[in-house]
């Protein structure tokens, strides 16, 4: 420019050239109104006879239907304001539901579960789909959300902890079809996670861990585990248990959510 200033494609260029200097694969996220931007950018490499762009995972815009952070309505929404309105309809929650909590442990919790709820409802869906942000959705407790996540692995947490010390139980004694659903469940994170990293896609990790915590919800309701008929069996139920805590909290950590051990 004439005034010295350098155009935003300049800045952009010389930013992925020396991003690309320091690691092996760069990946970007960005929303959908930046796809031309990110055409500019390849086609300034190609002219320059760098044959690379990073890769680019586009996500679409998210609208809020109602209220007073409608986007209907013309108005831009900030990510802080969002969740703060998140943190704040979570503490009402957790008040109502947790009366017996101290209040900065309500607070504690509030803030994790706004936060979740919020990023949670974005990864869940399709990057290139259009999201309809709804509280009613986002902060369910029952349905496919952060907060019904979490607190599947808190109750996970909740039956380790009273099960006290424990033997190594045999799962052969895992007859039961809520187990053996519940096995087999746990048994596709791995290839889960492959699939995401290889499609770049992290909605499948979502719907996974959603189906997870709904798989271990029936299990716990049909088959007791520190009351089952006997010592052997409790004990290879406790192990389920384990194994189902331990995949809650690496699919939340994979999510960029807190797994908490008690809500």
């Amino acid at each position: 420019r004439k005034d010295g200033t350098s155009l935003y494609t300049t800045r952009d260029i010389a930013y992925h050239l020396d991003k690309m200097a320091r690691c092996d694969v760069a990946i970007n996220v960005l929303g959908e109104d930046q796809k031309l931007t990110f055409q500019r950018l390849k086609a300034a490499f190609q002219l320059m006879g760098i044959n690379w762009a990073p890769e680019t995972v586009f996500y679409a815009f998210v609208s809020l239907p109602e209220g007073k952070m409608s986007t209907r309505k013309g108005i831009v929404v900030n990510l802080d304001d969002l969740i703060d309105e998140a943190v704040d309809r979570a503490y009402a929650e957790v008040s109502k539901r947790r009366e017996d909590l101290p209040e900065a442990r309500k607070r504690e919790i509030a803030e994790f579960v706004g936060i979740g709820a919020v990023r949670y409802n974005i990864v869940r869906v399709q990057a290139e789909k259009r999201i309809v942000f709804k509280w009613e959705e986002a902060l369910n407790f029952e349905g496919n959300s952060a907060p019904f996540l979490q607190y599947a692995h808190a109750r996970a947490c909740g039956i380790l902890g009273k099960a006290g010390a424990r033997t190594p139980g045999d799962a052969g004694l895992l007859v039961h079809p809520q187990e053996q659903l519940l096995l087999r469940r746990i048994a596709k994170f791995p290839s889960e996670v492959r699939d995401a990293a290889t499609s770049r896609r992290v909605h499948g990790v979502a719907t996974y861990a959603a189906e997870l915590a709904a798989q271990f919800n029936q299990f716990y309701r049909d088959c007791p585990v520190l009351t089952a008929e006997s010592r052997e069996l409790r004990a290879a139920r406790l192990d389920l248990v384990a194994a189902s805590q331990v995949v809650l909290r690496n699919a939340l950590d994979g999510l960029g959510l807190t797994a908490p051990r008690e809500m």
